[in-house]
């Protein structure tokens, strides 16, 4: 079964666009100098108000509890621009709007002519309306159709209704983005609101009704995803798995999600970054992906207020092998360590198969398949 329509092949979901940048990506050689990453991640924030039960970040929101600084989100947001950098993912290693400095940040990277994306949980929209209608899109994790599910999963109780609340912010969110013509509100088929639903076990029988509530308060789309399991809880008994009804339920209510699909509401998916059980399937050799993006994220509890981290993997945050940067203040150093030596130490170091579910599965896959074996022999359009 597909995971989107035919005709809605060209969405903000499918990995093809990555060949766009295979002209940037053919600079990615060994002691040349490496061009800045299309997309940064920018994590504002290692404290979340959730405690989500396949939290990718668990081990940083328990042992970190910061925020980067308004300084050092200003410096970053002005570095980004003069490196070259297109677009930024505010996301986290945490809930990225518990940040109180999130709002102008997102400014600051869109007056310095970046696009920006956000993920985020929700809870906190209402406090940050009219910064977030100025992005391209703002992904809400919700994995849920109902206030019980969804306090099943998120670590809070039925009583506190968070789920309604939630829902009532991001209906807020898109209409003050429609009503007052901002970017998130644009009619494009891939700008605005997006209901992000992450399959877990019996959520798996909310997706259809996940995407009724989702069109109805005026999402652009629902995008769903198997969860997978933590890179630092591999080999363990806490690996997530998913049977083979599990999957015969999620094609069944996809089945019945794709006809509320329509020219204004989408139902889309990444499933193709799984094998058909669900679970990982990294079919590369090696890491490219760590020269195209990069993650900033904030300092351990004993480093300088107004210092980030430079992690190279949004899938191993925490992975203190993967930091090309650990304290540093001045953004500066980054056109010293980008493309150089340490970061081809830790190309080299890097074990495919030690490796969770890769959200750069695509990114690797075109590098060598595209770009070092010319498989596709792409100059022939």
């Amino acid at each position: 079964m597909s995971e989107w329509k035919v005709s809605k092949k060209w969405n903000p979901f499918n990995s093809f666009k990555l060949l766009a940048h295979v002209n940037t990506w053919k600079n990615i050689k060994r002691g040349e100098n490496i061009p800045p990453p299309i997309l940064v991640t920018v994590d504002p924030s290692n404290v979340c108000n959730l405690k989500c039960s396949w939290c990718n970040a668990e081990s940083i929101i328990s042992n970190r509890h910061e925020f980067l600084s308004k300084k050092c989100l200003m410096n970053i947001a002005d570095y980004l621009a003069e490196w070259g950098v297109q677009a930024v993912c505010v996301a986290g290693g945490g809930e990225p709007l518990t940040n109180p400095h999130v709002g102008v940040f997102i400014e600051r990277l869109v007056n310095n002519g970046l696009e920006v994306g956000v993920v985020t949980n929700g809870m906190l929209i209402d406090k940050y309306i009219e910064s977030l209608s100025k992005c391209v899109w703002v992904g809400i994790s919700i994995d849920a159709a109902n206030n019980e599910t969804y306090s099943k999963y998120k670590g809070v109780s039925k009583e506190s209704q968070i789920f309604d609340k939630v829902i009532n912010n991001m209906e807020t969110l898109i209409k003050y983005s429609k009503v007052n013509n901002t970017t998130l509100g644009l009619p494009r088929p891939s700008y605005g609101v997006s209901y992000k639903f992450l399959l877990y076990k019996d959520n798996i029988n909310d997706i259809f009704q996940a995407a009724k509530i989702a069109k109805k308060i005026g999402c652009k789309n629902i995008h769903y995803r198997p969860a997978g399991t933590v890179w630092d809880k591999l080999k363990t008994n806490q690996e997530i798995s998913f049977t083979e009804d599990n999957i015969k339920i999620f094609n069944k209510q996809i089945i019945k999600a794709q006809y509320l699909d329509d020219e204004t509401f989408g139902v889309y998916g990444i499933t193709h970054k799984f094998n058909k059980s669900f679970t990982k399937c990294n079919d590369f050799n090696s890491c490219h992906a760590i020269f195209m993006t990069a993650v900033f994220e904030p300092p351990t509890k004993n480093d300088d207020k107004d210092s980030f981290i430079i992690g190279l993997c949004c899938d191993r945050r925490g992975d203190e092998s993967l930091e090309l940067l650990n304290n540093c203040i001045d953004v500066n150093e980054i056109n010293d360590v980008w493309g150089s030596e340490k970061h081809w130490d830790i190309f080299d170091k890097i074990k495919i198969d030690t490796c969770p579910r890769c959200t750069y599965q695509p990114h690797n896959e075109i590098y060598e398949h595209v770009i070092l074996n010319d498989s596709m022999t792409h100059k022939f359009i």
